[in-house]
This record gives structure tokens, C-alpha cells and sequence, in this order.
């Protein structure tokens, strides 16, 4: 459970699409490559601190481009310093997530899987059901 004054998970609705990434690549060198495949410019945004009820705390590393109402953000599951391993642990198969506001890309959304398959840096790709996730909460950055 979160404690986070900032922000009132119950009030966001999901629209937003999720896309799991298996990569052995750095977070920087993953951004290059989205960059370039993807035209558009991630910049790495400071981490969000995440106060949990047990006092400890989630630091989560992201990058993100906005156009307009339209965002895209670069999400790293890996969690350094905190308790936990994976910021989604049901999901701890994947080292990333790409997250992306509907109608984003001007190419159909599901064609986006086939562009990262063009590049080896990604071993994986998929798109993840943000509704069956219990921690999805964390996604809303």
C-alpha cells in the first residue's frame, strides 16, 4: 500500500497502454535505441520517491517524452536501493516497460512490438493487461 499525498491513484483511470521489454542493455542505451526507432527524445526525468506504509521507500528510474497531451515514458523494473527487487513483481520477468498514452503513435499500437523486434537490443517485447496487475499503481508516474 502507498502513502503518496501527491498523488490519488483511486481517481486515474487506465488510458494508457503497457509493453514489457527483456533487454540486457543499460537503461541509457535503451533510450537511444527508442529514440531512434521511434523518433522521438527521452530525457531522464528525476526519480520518483515512493514512500510505502512500512516506511520504506521505492526509487523508480524513468525517462519521458511529451508531445501535446500524448506522453511516452521508459520505465525501469529494476529498483535500486529498496526493499524490493522489481517495482512490479508480478512482472519481474521484464527488465522494462514502455508506457504509452492511447493514440500515441500514429501507426497502429500493436505494430510498435514488430519495431522492437527489428532491433536485437530487445530480446522480448510484449504487451502487458494493465488490469490484472495489483501493482499497477506504481505505473502512474
Amino acid at each position: 500500500m502507498l502513502i503518496n499525498k501527491s498523488k490519488n491513484f483511486s481517481e486515474n483511470p487506465v488510458n494508457y497502454e503497457l509493453i514489457g521489454i527483456v533487454s540486457t542493455s543499460k537503461e541509457y542505451k535503451i533510450a537511444w535505441h527508442l529514440n531512434k526507432l521511434l523518433n522521438i527524445k527521452l530525457i531522464k526525468m528525476k526519480d520518483e520517491v515512493i514512500n510505502l506504509i512500512n516506511g520504506s521507500k521505492v526509487k523508480i528510474s524513468y525517462l519521458e517524452f511529451k508531445l501535446g497531451k500524448k506522453h511516452i515514458k521508459l520505465i525501469s523494473n529494476k529498483l535500486r536501493n529498496s526493499n524490493r527487487s522489481y517495482l512490479v513483481s508480478a512482472l519481474s520477468n521484464f527488465d522494462f516497460f514502455i508506457l504509452f498514452s492511447e493514440n500515441f503513435f500514429e501507426f497502429e499500437d500493436y505494430d510498435i512490438i514488430n519495431i522492437l523486434k527489428s532491433n536485437n537490443t530487445f530480446q522480448f517485447a510484449n504487451f502487458v493487461d494493465i488490469t490484472k496487475i495489483k501493482e499497477s499503481h506504481f505505473l502512474n508516474l
